[in-house]
């Protein structure tokens, strides 16, 4: 295959057949979540992985200087579907509150957590202050 024929390939789905390049145009799937849980509900969503990127960031504060790692996104998540036996935004909505309360509680347990708790500065915003941001910021634009 030649330079430009790989150069050319855009997205998973291309197929080449002798130097010719098919284009897929099926659609990036999209989970549909049932109504009664955290996926189907944006805010409630959109706060789990706020709070997800949270704990993260705070995780690679952790590491050494120069070193990141991407590995800590799937054992959360893998955490979470152990502890809630069900994925993550799968959780039923009536579980919300544990699931954030996990959530905050894995957070606090970190270096960067427990040392911004003993200086008395907030490691995330309740789902409260999560809400108005949210309100505010989609008023704004």
């Amino acid at each position: 295959m030649s330079t430009k024929i790989q150069t050319d390939l855009q997205s998973i789905g291309d197929i080449v057949t002798n130097g010719v390049i098919a284009k897929s145009h099926a659609k990036p799937f999209q989970t549909e979540y049932p109504k009664g849980c955290i996926g189907a509900d944006l805010i409630r969503r959109n706060y789990i992985r706020y709070l997800v990127e949270r704990y993260h960031r705070f995780k690679e504060a952790e590491l050494p200087p120069g070193e990141t790692t991407r590995s800590t996104y799937a054992v959360i998540y893998k955490n979470i579907e152990t502890k809630f036996k069900t994925p993550t935004y799968f959780v039923p909505t009536s579980r919300f509150e544990e699931l954030a309360d996990y959530l905050k509680s894995r957070i606090d347990q970190t270096i960067l957590g427990k040392r911004k708790r003993s200086r008395g500065s907030a490691s995330y915003s309740s789902f409260d202050e999560f809400q108005f941001e949210q309100s505010t910021a989609n008023e704004s634009a």
